[in-house]
């Protein structure tokens, strides 16, 4: 059985997950914007030890800054998109800079172009390249769970005018998403949860596709 905790460091306002096998005990993260003791505490109580994975669904810094201190205490193989993976050591990048952000360096260990499957357990973790927020923006399947990044979120989408931002490449990524004959529950980037059921009923970027 899967079981996921939501964690939202004040500090970056972006959501964090942390999602276990109970059966295995393995465990990854995803999107650890910062690496505090709260999120420490929260590894402790759970159990974990050690991770599998730490999930990039893109590269900005209110998603990666944590990353470099979390693998130091609790290891995993680093996860991100090739298009994003310059973003781990180049705060220009990373946009850190423009919001003068701190953020430790990082690398990547698996770098992804998108369509791999991962083993996680007794799970499979599946990859879609859905890009528009950055270039290299990820949504990340597993069992009835999509981990959508700043890709979308319910009512609506992620921003597109950043740099490596592009709409019409948001809308394709849309396309992508529509496509899916499986209902999974959302978990994006930042706010609070959905489904890709009701977004592609209600979501104005989403319905009529």
């Amino acid at each position: 059985m899967l079981k996921l905790i939501t964690f939202s460091p004040a500090m970056v306002y972006a959501n964090c997950y942390i999602l276990k096998d109970t059966e295995s005990g393995e465990a990854l993260v995803v999107d650890p914007g910062c690496f505090n003791r709260r999120l420490e505490a929260i590894l402790k109580d759970e159990g974990i030890s050690s991770l599998r994975y730490i999930l990039l669904t893109h590269g900005h810094f209110d998603h990666i800054s944590g990353v470099g201190d979390l693998q130091s205490a609790y290891g995993g193989e680093v996860v991100i998109h090739l298009e994003d993976a310059p973003c781990l050591h180049n705060r220009d990048e990373s946009l850190a800079s423009k919001f003068h952000f701190s953020q430790n360096e990082a690398r990547a260990d698996i770098v992804l172009d998108g369509g791999e499957e991962l083993s996680f357990g007794n799970y499979t973790i599946k990859v879609l390249h859905t890009p528009g927020h950055t270039r290299g923006s990820v949504c990340y399947t597993i069992d009835g769970l999509m981990f959508s990044g700043d890709t979308l979120f319910k009512d609506t989408v992620g921003r597109t005018d950043f740099p490596g931002g592009s709409y019409g490449e948001m809308m394709l990524s849309m396309n992508k998403l529509a496509a899916l004959e499986k209902d999974y529950t959302v978990y994006p980037g930042h706010d609070v949860s959905t489904t890709l059921k009701r977004e592609k009923r209600f979501n104005p970027y989403m319905k009529g596709i």
